[in-house]
């Protein structure tokens, strides 16, 4: 039944009731309406509440699955501002959630970090639509930002919110991997999670609840770049952010250390570890010289965690 989209694969995993998940659900809708008020700016102040209520409605009913666009407007912390574009479905709805409302990519606010003023150069690889890079670029004002989004139609919002930062954005259709050549890609109306990776498609395949199951796309294939190469071709030397969110393929980009590593100082990730062995990447990242940054608050169980790894004198 629709509803069933409500109870996560965490849930799932470890028993966790539907009395608990109504609960939960319930309370996070207060909570999100609240901070999505406190978070906005102008009208967006009434307008952000109603979609963070319209998400939880379309992942308790009828999942939402619209083209059509709507324009918030954030205040980011240190006194940045950010309008962004998104499209009326589950997917963009969710990313909103997780980066103006829990601000999960901030570097102060999620994790016990100093405030680190401007980050000159920011690289982000998996895109989407462009809305972790409008924060960085309101919340950082770097003075180059390199966002990579392979999946054409989230590409198109991507450029949108591109055009509305401010900033001129290097943006990069190619795929990253850990060769050059193409990569087939398991698409769907979740648009955050289209991946590349077989492991991670089928595994999901079999959960019937998941929304990649419902909102069906057609498969595709695309050019893959080497993060090495990308960065060439774009003239990028130095890092000073690098954020990482690519369905699972940082197990074959972070497999080994490789010499592009040493001029990053900065890496926040999701890895995920439901479907890779994220254990793998985190070795890779401590044998490239990183040290992990705890989060201000611990991960839910069960939810690929979004980490920060940064060069140790970061933290002098």
């Amino acid at each position: 039944m629709p509803v069933s989209y409500l109870r996560s694969d965490a849930d799932r995993q470890y028993g966790v009731g539907w009395s608990a998940v109504l609960r939960r659900e319930s309370a996070g809708m207060v909570r999100d309406v609240v901070t999505a008020a406190r978070h906005a700016t102008g009208a967006s102040r009434a307008r952000a509440p109603y979609w963070m209520l319209r998400r939880l409605a379309g992942a308790a009913g009828r999942p939402l699955d619209h083209e059509d666009l709507v324009s918030l407007s954030f205040a980011t912390p240190g006194g940045g501002r950010v309008r962004v574009w998104v499209r009326k479905n589950q997917s963009d709805l969710l990313i909103l959630h997780q980066i103006f409302l829990e601000r999960s990519y901030d570097l102060q606010a999620a994790y016990a970090l100093n405030d680190c003023g401007t980050l000159g150069t920011i690289v982000d690889l998996g895109g989407n639509t462009g809305q972790a890079a409008a924060y960085f670029t309101a919340r950082y004002r770097p003075h180059t930002l390199l966002t990579v989004e392979p999946i054409a139609e989230s590409r198109a919002v991507l450029l949108r919110n591109a055009r509305a930062s401010g900033l001129n954005w290097l943006v990069d259709e190619r795929a990253v991997s850990d060769a050059e050549g193409e990569l087939a890609f398991a698409v769907s109306g979740f648009w955050d999670t289209c991946t590349a990776v077989p492991d991670v498609y089928e595994l999901r395949r079999t959960r019937p609840h998941r929304l990649e199951n419902i909102l069906t796309r057609p498969s595709r294939t695309v050019a893959s770049v080497t993060v090495e190469r990308l960065l060439d071709d774009h003239g990028i030397e130095h890092i000073d952010l690098l954020k990482v969110d690519i369905e699972g393929s940082e197990r074959d980009i972070f497999a080994e250390p490789q010499p592009w590593m040493k001029h990053v100082d900065r890496i926040v990730m999701e890895i995920h570890d439901k479907y890779i062995d994220g254990d793998a990447v985190r070795a890779t990242l401590r044998a490239a010289g990183f040290t992990r940054v705890p989060p201000r608050s611990p991960d839910p169980v069960g939810f690929n965690p979004v980490e920060l790894h940064v060069r140790p004198e970061i933290l002098r």
